[in-house]
């Protein structure tokens, strides 16, 4: 199998080398493992991924958080790019990947994220659409690890993408980056900058996900005003405030914070909006509790929504908020890949628009590869006028798509 995969990446090589790259990029050559991507068994650890992957998000937002402004990233998209890398892994990087991610053990890992993509991939419909996308390019001549192809093709749906780092590098990073543009909808034009790949590079794992939704009830945009935003340093900003003076919601005030989840059509998508009432618990992990037990406590009622319009993009080097998840980079064994490769950087561009119809976001994620009902009661007041976390998330599994807080809609 190793040799017939060999001898196809150097005929798709050979049929590359005949046309120019032009100006969008390196020649580019599909190479698929003869493996369709398979249902994910019945007893996939799902809800252990989605846990792990629940705490590790309420741990790295702080850290993501520190300069100062809004943010946003993709803990699904990141998530899914790093199983494909932990695939690929041997030794103590295992380990190490699983560790800083909360995984369950491999091979209960590919299945379970088999599962989750694809319960994800399912939330589209009429009025909501949500996409992955995944993909593996390696270097021309590069022999590949049959099984890693194999896991890819099978609990990934990602086939490998023969180009030439070493002789053309900036067609191929244009080749990545159009990759994930045409994924993203062009929210994300440009995910590798010109210094992504060297002539250590022998392969990148990419992954990009696409989000657009319509409120279940969208807001009236004549309702929409001029309101105070109070920042955490005690400065106030007037910005355009959503209002919905009687939405039926789910919400809670719990200890320190107020939360209410804004569900999409369908219902299989909701934002969370949490609010705490010191600014400051925001920026400590402990301070207030993972997204999933916030979503634990929410009660359905009528509530009188004041929300802030917001965008917010990132560009982000992962390496030193996984360092402190015990993840160096660059380093590690992806022997699994092929021979003395290493991780050798993981970066992630995400964007969002939160306005009154609802929610467009995209992200993307490259690992580089390198050599070594209404009540009664009147609804509930709930003013979002202080600087809140916000998390898209999938209903029925709580995997959070994309996080992220917001200190100053005006921004």
């Amino acid at each position: 199998m190793r040799r017939r995969l060999a001898a196809l990446v150097a005929a798709a090589l050979a049929a590359a080398a005949c046309g120019g790259g032009g100006e969008g990029g390196s020649d580019v050559e599909l190479v698929a493992a003869d493996r369709p991507r398979q249902a994910a068994p019945a007893d996939a650890p799902t809800p252990e991924l989605v846990a792990g992957l629940d705490t590790f998000t309420r741990a790295v937002e702080p850290v993501l958080a520190r300069s100062g402004d809004n943010t946003v990233f993709s803990p699904t998209s990141l998530a899914v790019a790093f199983a494909m890398a932990e695939a690929g892994a041997r030794g103590d990087t295992v380990d190490a990947i699983a560790g800083a991610f909360g995984f369950p053990d491999q091979p209960g890992l590919h299945a379970a994220m088999n599962d989750l993509t694809a319960t994800l991939e399912a939330a589209s419909g009429e009025d909501v659409t949500l996409e992955l996308a995944n993909a593996i390019w390696a270097q021309s001549g590069f022999d590949v690890e049959a099984d890693f192809l194999d896991t890819l093709a099978t609990h990934y749906g990602a086939g490998l993408q023969v180009t030439d780092f070493v002789d053309d590098p900036d067609g191929s990073r244009r080749a990545i980056n159009d990759w994930v543009a045409d994924a993203t909808r062009d929210r994300i034009p440009e995910l590798l900058g010109e210094d992504a790949i060297t002539d250590e590079t022998r392969a990148m794992l990419v992954n990009a996900a696409y989000l657009k939704a319509e409120w279940a009830t969208q807001f009236v945009e004549e309702a929409t005003e001029e309101e105070p935003f109070h920042r955490a340093d005690g400065s106030t900003v007037e910005v355009p405030t959503m209002h919905a003076p009687a939405l039926h919601a789910r919400y809670a005030r719990g200890a320190g914070y107020t939360a209410v989840e804004l569900p999409y059509r369908g219902g299989e998508l909701a934002m969370l909006v949490v609010v705490p009432d010191d600014p400051a618990a925001l920026d400590d992990p402990a301070a207030l509790p993972a997204l999933g037990e916030v979503a634990g406590t929410l009660t359905a009622g009528q509530v009188d929504l004041r929300l802030p319009r917001w965008a917010a993009n990132a560009a982000l080097d992962l390496a030193p908020v996984l360092a402190e998840r015990g993840l160096r980079i660059p380093g590690g064994d992806l022997s699994g890949i092929g021979p003395d490769l290493e991780i050798a950087s993981a970066v992630q561009a995400a964007d969002i628009t939160v306005d009154e119809n609802g929610t467009e976001a995209a992200a993307a994620t490259a690992i580089g590869v390198g050599v070594t009902s209404a009540p009664a009661d009147p609804p509930v007041p709930i003013t979002v006028d202080r600087p809140f976390l916000y998390a898209v998330r999938h209903v029925a599994t709580g995997a959070p798509l994309f996080v992220g807080r917001v200190v100053d809609p005006s921004r």
